[in-house]
């Protein structure tokens, strides 16, 4: 076990996958501080120098968005364009070592399949889980320092964990699909096929909620709910939100705990799969 973390860690970290996947990270969670606040600098500027009948209802809206607002903005780029970005990083260890040959059931001798898979469900989730935790924090105190209005960190501290199960999640399925086929580009397909068209089928039919795709929904209603928003984009927003991003207790905690059970059950189909892959020489044949 310890040594197949040890290779799964020095996979991670050849090619500058782990720097990558925390410099993405950083740059998610700083981003719409930081580029709203430039903006609302900016429209603040303007405002001073023209007309009061020139400035624009778009430059109010800027300058009007609170840390709430900011904070909702981090949790959707990181939800979506961080699990994008982690499905390619982690293309190699889900399906890209069997399509270039470089692993093969039974690798060598004494190597099972469990001591192959077990180490990639251990690493790669977790990591992606505590780096879109902390994303989403640093995301969070980062527009309470720029933007005014205070944030209930309790609500902060359930959308990071959401938004980081939600890409745990989403790198379950792809180590998944990726190591039973050897077909990493398809398992990233599937499972972005999965966080696109899913979410709005079960939307059509009104079963949205008590599921792990809902938890983006979730860490985005939390987030919304950290603070008082004064934008009226946002207002707007909200208004027409579905009941899909409902924090119920029951929704948050069949969410989650369907992500973790889930993700468990995926990882000894991944056994069972690669079971059957295995080649037997103990006769003087080989067994299939």
């Amino acid at each position: 076990m310890i040594s197949g973390l040890k290779k799964e860690f020095l996979f991670f970290m050849r090619g500058g996958r782990f720097a990558i996947a925390i410099i993405v990270m950083i740059a998610l969670a700083v981003m719409s501080p930081l580029m709203f606040g430039m903006m609302a600098q900016m429209m603040e500027t303007m405002k001073d120098a023209m007309p009061t009948e020139s400035y624009s209802e778009i430059a109010e809206e800027f300058t009007s968005f609170s840390a709430a607002d900011i904070s909702m903005y981090n949790v959707e780029y990181i939800a979506s364009y961080g699990a994008i970005i982690m499905l390619f990083i982690m293309k190699g260890a889900a399906g890209g070592e069997q399509k270039k040959r470089a692993v093969i059931i039974p690798q060598c001798s004494g190597l099972s399949p469990e001591r192959y898979a077990l180490p990639k469900y251990l690493l790669y989730p977790f990591s992606v889980f505590l780096m879109a935790f902390l994303a989403v924090l640093l995301g969070a105190w980062a527009s309470e320092m720029i933007f005014s209005g205070s944030l209930d960190w309790n609500m902060i501290m359930l959308s990071a964990v959401c938004s980081g199960i939600f890409l745990a999640f989403s790198t379950s399925m792809q180590l998944c699909v990726g190591i039973c086929t050897g077909m990493p580009n398809v398992a990233i397909i599937i499972v972005l096929a999965l966080q696109m068209f899913l979410p709005t089928i079960l939307g059509l039919f009104r079963v949205d909620r008590f599921n792990p795709l809902a938890l983006s929904s979730i860490a985005l209603s939390a987030a919304r709910a950290s603070g008082e928003s004064t934008s009226s984009l946002m207002a707007a927003i909200e208004t027409s939100s579905s009941s899909t991003n409902d924090l119920s207790t029951l929704n948050i905690s069949v969410s989650l705990g369907s992500a973790i059970v889930i993700s468990v059950l995926l990882y000894f189909l991944t056994i069972f799969t690669l079971h059957t892959k295995e080649v037997h020489n103990e006769g003087n044949e080989p067994v299939l």
